[in-house]
């Protein structure tokens, strides 16, 4: 029982310092300036060559198409870095059907954009699988940057900046050997040092992972639906019309009526006015009848 307790307690402890170690692995691979063949030949396995590839095509179900690519990019150990597929509407017609519906007619197009991060080995091998999935491609381009002698030039500076590189030409013997220089703490700690040692490990996945982006597009095709009508399913019938309207013109005499009896005071002035001329001019007309 002890002893299971014992290993439980150690477990963890060994976990992290094997991270540890990886990450200091990883970290050290920034600095090597050691190759294992001659860098004069252009094909040399140890130049740090980045691969890139576009192409563009025409397949006939973009869908399918996506997924087997990204199924083979995932069998073959790469990573998806985007995925984006959407319709392009081309053409939109809505015509009657019945009383109550309509028969939607759109045309459209698909397409998806891919950016895959593909294991260095395995470009050509899924490149040869996009125009199998293709029935037209409109264009494909290749790139290869060397980026050697600045990989090289980032790790010599920070080799003479007192950083120790993990390994060393054994002169003694041949090959190369461990090294069990210490980098010096002033040298671990120099932003320059530290942007260029990221900058090598940045170079060092690009190499490792080339990038392959590609884009996909699929003929027009045609979705027809049948849907209902609102704007009739919306309208009022004949008969709840004219009630309703009888309703409103009723309304609006009550409204009419409420208007006049509000202004009572106005006819109450123009009465008096009335009956006061009506007096005026009757005096007059026996004035001059006198």
């Amino acid at each position: 029982m002890r002893c299971n307790k014992l290993v439980l307690l150690l477990l963890p402890a060994a976990l992290m310092a094997s991270c540890a170690n990886n990450a200091e692995s990883y970290i050290q691979s920034a600095d090597s300036v050691v190759v294992a063949n001659d860098l004069a030949d252009i094909n040399s396995p140890s130049r740090k060559i980045i691969h890139t590839a576009d192409i563009r095509c025409r397949v006939d179900d973009v869908y399918k198409s996506v997924d087997t690519l990204e199924r083979m990019v995932n069998e073959l150990g790469g990573m998806i870095a985007e995925s984006t597929m959407e319709n392009t509407t081309a053409s939109f017609h809505a015509v009657r059907y019945s009383a109550d519906s309509l028969k939607q007619v759109t045309g459209y197009t698909t397409t998806a954009h891919l950016t895959l991060r593909i294991p260095n080995l395995y470009l050509d091998t899924v490149i040869r699988k996009v125009p199998m999935l293709a029935t037209f491609i409109d264009t494909r381009t290749m790139q290869r940057r060397d980026v050697t002698l600045k990989y090289l030039g980032n790790a010599i500076k920070n080799q003479a900046a007192g950083i120790a590189p993990p390994a060393i030409a054994d002169k003694a013997h041949g090959g190369v050997k461990e090294n069990t220089a210490v980098s010096s703490s002033k040298a671990l700690g120099n932003d320059t040092v530290i942007n260029r040692r990221i900058e090598n490990l940045q170079m060092l996945d690009d190499v490792n992972y080339a990038t392959l982006k590609v884009d996909l597009y699929q003929p027009e095709k045609v979705d027809v639906q049948i849907v209902a009508d609102t704007d009739r399913a919306a309208s009022v019938p004949f008969g709840s019309r004219i009630l309703l309207a009888l309703g409103d013109g009723w309304q609006l005499i009550k409204g009419f009526v409420i208007v006049l009896l509000t202004v009572w005071p106005l006819w109450l002035f123009v009465g008096v006015v009335l009956y006061a001329l009506k007096v005026l001019r009757r005096r007059k007309w026996l004035f001059f009848a006198k």
